[in-house]
């Protein structure tokens, strides 16, 4: 192999990354980011069933670059990066037996003295703001506002295609995309209940342990990043 195929082949192993080795993650436990784009992708998200291709991966270590490079850049202005914050809602799953859904988000920026949350975003094609993006932002405000008991103004800023662009979720915005996710988060727990109960019931032939065991309190999350 020439020098050139073995710079190539590092860089593509740094691309594609490696597979989750962490502890299994409870199928209870569901990605705010996921909920915020779609339910169809947080069902296959937790099954294991998203493909990624290389392009896919491509735009994400691009955006997981830029994501770190700005966290760097503003950290001396009093932002916190990569804050992690949960949230739990009550809801009976009839088969697995679960007593809630844990929702579970990654806060871009927070500036806790100034209350203030950022989303970043990126794009190699388009400078719109998405709804989903605002979705996103708005549940961590409500979950933050829940955690501290302080409201937290926040601000999307997407690098685009050719611009950056920024825009405010208000707080009046807040119940209506915060409803949207405890909806979809609902859909998906039902679902995904309903697939757990179908796969065990296909395989009775086999010695399984009660409520289906590992594989069926436990999905396939290779990623905790939203």
């Amino acid at each position: 192999m020439s020098r050139k195929d073995q710079i190539e082949e590092m860089f593509l192993e740094i691309v594609q990354g490696k597979p989750y080795t962490g502890k299994p993650i409870p199928l209870n436990r569901l990605s705010i980011g996921g909920l915020a784009y779609s339910v169809e992708q947080e069902i296959k998200r937790k099954l294991g069933e998203k493909e990624e291709t290389l392009k896919d991966k491509l735009n994400m270590f691009r955006g997981t670059a830029l994501h770190n490079h700005v966290q760097y850049l503003v950290k001396n202005q009093g932002y916190i990066s990569e804050y992690r914050i949960y949230y739990s809602i009550p809801h009976r799953w009839h088969y697995m037996g679960f007593e809630n859904i844990n929702l579970v988000g990654v806060i871009d920026l927070l500036h806790e003295t100034k209350r203030e949350i950022i989303e970043l975003k990126s794009s190699t094609s388009s400078d719109r703001i998405e709804d989903y993006h605002k979705i996103q932002l708005a549940s961590y405000m409500k979950m933050l506002q829940e955690k501290t008991g302080h409201e937290y103004s926040g601000i999307v800023v997407k690098f685009g295609g050719t611009a950056i662009a920024a825009e405010e979720v208000s707080g009046g915005d807040i119940p209506n995309y915060w409803a949207t996710v405890v909806r979809r988060a609902i859909e998906v727990a039902d679902r995904l209940d309903q697939v757990m109960e179908e796969r065990d019931i296909s395989n009775l032939s086999n010695d399984k342990p009660e409520n289906g065991g590992n594989a069926g309190l436990y999905g396939f999350d290779n990623s905790d990043h939203n």
